[in-house]
This record gives structure tokens, sequence and C-alpha cells, in this order.
């Protein structure tokens, strides 16, 4: 029996610096019910078949690593539902003085281990409390912005992120005036109606009072005044 572990031993030993490998053992009992192994054949024996093979170990890594590896094993399935709502994708912000809200969805909620970020035109926004859903960003410049949010473990691993939204910031100023067909110059002064003329003479008494002015019995129309002769020349 020790001479059989003893061979066994060199072939394990010798399978492990090379490819898997395979050996012929051959094996007996002898009169007094001893069993044999030998790798050389005798009369009596039987073949028995021993594979060795590379031996592999693999260490886990320490440090952040392997305190990955721990956070991916206990991960929770994303989220269900997250996204930016507001502003709307391609929405045009007006007049607002750089001021622009930011409201994201989540559900479920966010996770104590986990973290909520906002990022503006792919920089970090700070100055907020943790995990908040809702942003009041200033001083934001005229033009096309992106905000995009993202969920984080406590690694800083990304763990799911909303998609991209742009929007259009527009500030009106004295120098680039608003333009555009609801804009309307104010319109021109009218001229007065003859109903509206002020009055050069003073109307007669009986022109106020409704007096009739004389009537020709014989024409039946008014009768003209003659005016007065003008006075002769010395």
């Amino acid at each position: 029996m020790r001479t059989a572990l003893l061979i066994l031993i060199a072939l394990a030993t010798s399978g492990l610096s090379g490819a898997a490998t395979a050996a012929d053992i051959w094996k007996w009992v002898d009169a007094n019910g001893v069993t044999h192994y030998s790798d050389q054949p005798v009369q009596g024996a039987t073949r028995v078949e021993v594979r060795a093979g590379n031996v592999s170990q693999s260490t886990p890594a320490s440090g952040a690593s392997s305190a990955s590896s721990a956070s991916d094993s206990n991960a929770a399935p994303p989220y269900v539902d997250f996204e930016i709502y507001r502003p709307e994708s391609n929405q045009s912000i007006i007049n607002t003085g750089g001021q622009v809200g930011v409201e994201i969805r989540v559900n479920p909620a966010v996770q104590p281990l986990h973290e909520l970020t906002l990022y503006l035109d792919g920089k970090l926004v700070t100055g907020f409390p943790r995990n908040t859903l809702s942003y009041a960003l200033t001083e934001v410049p005229r033009g096309v912005h992106s905000v995009i949010a993202v969920i984080s473990d406590q690694y800083g691993k990304t763990i799911q992120q909303t998609s991209p939204v742009g929007f259009n910031v527009r500030q009106e100023s004295i120098a680039n005036p608003p333009v555009g067909p609801t804009l309307r110059p104010p319109p021109k002064p009218q001229p007065r109606g003859a109903a509206n003329k002020v009055l050069t003479r003073q109307p007669s008494y009986g022109a106020l009072n409704g007096a009739r002015p004389a009537v020709n019995p014989a024409t039946n129309l008014p009768v003209v005044p003659k005016p007065a002769p003008k006075p002769k020349k010395p």
C-alpha cells in the first residue's frame, strides 16, 4: 500500500506542472490478499487509469475591488421608473434670468446606500441636499444645455442613469431685442373725423335753441338774407 501511495503522489505532482495527463497503473492482489500497484504490468494485474491536471486557485482581490464584488452580489434590481420630467426635452426657457427648475421622478425611492446626483453639461451639480429630486439651478447661461441624473452605489459605481434631457435658455436683452410675428408696432394715430372738429364760430341763438329759418311761401325755400352792401369808396 505504501508503494501505491508513493506512485499516486508522484503522478499527481508531475500533473500539476503541465497540462492534464493520463497514466496507466496496474493493480493486483497477491496470495495473502494484499493489494499492490505498479506502473509495470504483471501477470494477473488489471489496469487502472489515473488522471492528473492543473490546479488553479484564484485569490480574491483586496480593497475596493473586493468590496465592489460584494456590492454586486448584494445590489438591488434597477429602478423601474427613473427619469427627468422637467424641463421637457428641447424646451425653450425664456426670460428667467438664468433660473432653471429640474424635477426628477424615481420609483421605488432611492435606497439608503445609494446616491442620486445631477449633472449639467457633464459637470456635477452641488449645493443641494443628498438624494433630492428637485433642483433650482441659477445662473445658467444662454444657449443649449443638457442634464442627466445618475444613481450610484456606496462605492461610486453607476447603477442606473436617466436619458439626457436637452433644453434651450433664451434671455432677451437690449442688444438682442425680441422679434417675431407676435410683437407688433403700436398703431399710428388716426386723423379725427368731421364730428370731432373744433368749432371756429359760435353758433347762433336760434341754432342752439332749434329756431327754424324763414321760408319764402312762394318758393317754399329758406329765405337767404342778402349780404349788406359794401360801402362805396370816396
